[in-house]
């Protein structure tokens, strides 16, 4: 499992492991399929494509734990997209 994954399920609430979206600090991270999108403390919005061919997920439908499990290859991505989240993922990934 790499970090990035590892990042994602430490801030995963077990009561939402259903939910299609996930809180991480400040920020949201939602998946609507064919993007996951960041929004961050200050409402800006970032989108990050995790289109894969052959994938069709409907709307509200698909749990991002499960799509970051199965899809590990975007957890870098999603992270690195903004400079703040990948801050926090370097600050919790040295107090490891």
């Amino acid at each position: 499992m790499t970090a990035h994954l590892k990042f994602f399920k430490f801030h995963s609430d077990p009561n939402l492991v259903n939910d299609t979206n996930i809180s991480i600090g400040d920020y949201l991270i939602a998946l609507a399929y064919p993007s996951i999108f960041i929004i961050t403390p200050s409402r800006e919005e970032k989108e990050v494509k995790v289109n894969k061919p052959g994938l069709s997920i409907e709307p509200d439908s698909y749990s991002i734990q499960a799509f970051l499990n199965e899809n590990p290859e975007f957890c870098e991505t999603v992270i690195e997209a903004d400079e703040g989240l990948s801050k926090f993922f370097k600050n919790w990934s040295a107090s490891q």
